[in-house]
């Protein structure tokens, strides 16, 4: 527990994290003012916000979360604060524990975060919505469309963190994270980004409590539970000196 408030602390005192999460802030903001002039009532109206927030942080902000785990976590390879706290007979894996879930918990409360702002700002122009084209069991849709996309994005945070623990220095982590996910946008291959943008379809049809969504967002949890895992033993057998 001590470890994990620990990382916690960092992350408050984190320039890249504050910096981050405000530009998350504006393009939400931003991002309201455009889909105001869209056609879908799920775009213009307020009810919609909590399924769009995905297309506006996942298709283009994706790299941004790329960032934190470069300066909370390579740079720390880097500067010697790893070697510094294992080196005070820190278990391996209890540090590695603690890490990944603070950047997990910052990850998650930026998004959600960032899509209360767009959500509280397209109900403030556009209003809610009005009755009859609200989603029936709106309050569990959101739940569940949103728990996938967090999934969707942790997916790729992990991928950031195995690619931190290759790298083990902050630029060159950025880079090739961004390489990555630069990759997808541009259909060199399918993942989570991909994945987020297809959800679109299970949103205009109302199809969000299917099976056929839920297996859409499966890719996502491999990529998570691998990337974890090749993360998790890269630090246990990696010499830190």
């Amino acid at each position: 527990m001590r470890l994990f408030v620990n990382e916690l602390c960092k992350i408050k005192a984190s320039r890249s994290v504050k910096w981050i999460t405000i530009v998350f802030f504006c393009f939400a903001v931003l991002a309201g003012v455009v889909w105001k002039r869209a056609a879908s009532p799920v775009e213009i109206y307020g009810f919609g916000a909590p399924f769009m927030w995905i297309f506006g942080s996942g298709a283009s902000g994706f790299f941004l979360y790329a960032a934190i785990v470069a300066g909370l976590f390579a740079s720390e390879f880097e500067s010697g604060v790893i070697h510094n706290v294992l080196g005070c007979g820190v278990k391996r894996s209890s540090y590695f524990i603690a890490k990944v879930t603070a950047i997990f918990g910052i990850t998650i409360l930026i998004y959600l975060s960032s899509l209360g702002v767009l959500f509280l700002f397209k109900c403030r122009i556009a209003g809610f919505g009005p009755a009859d084209l609200v989603f029936a069991d709106y309050g569990r849709k959101v739940l569940v469309f949103n728990g996938w996309a967090v999934c969707s994005l942790l997916s790729y945070v992990a991928v950031y963190i195995l690619i931190a623990c290759l790298f083990r220095e902050a630029v060159p982590t950025f880079i090739a994270s961004l390489a990555v996910t630069l990759c997808e946008l541009f259909n060199l291959f399918r993942g989570p980004v991909r994945i987020a943008i297809d959800a679109f379809g299970f949103i205009e049809r109302d199809r969000i409590l299917t099976p056929e969504f839920a297996a859409l967002f499966m890719p996502c949890v491999w990529i998570l539970v691998i990337s974890l895992i090749g993360a998790y033993i890269l630090f246990l057998v990696q010499d830190i000196d």
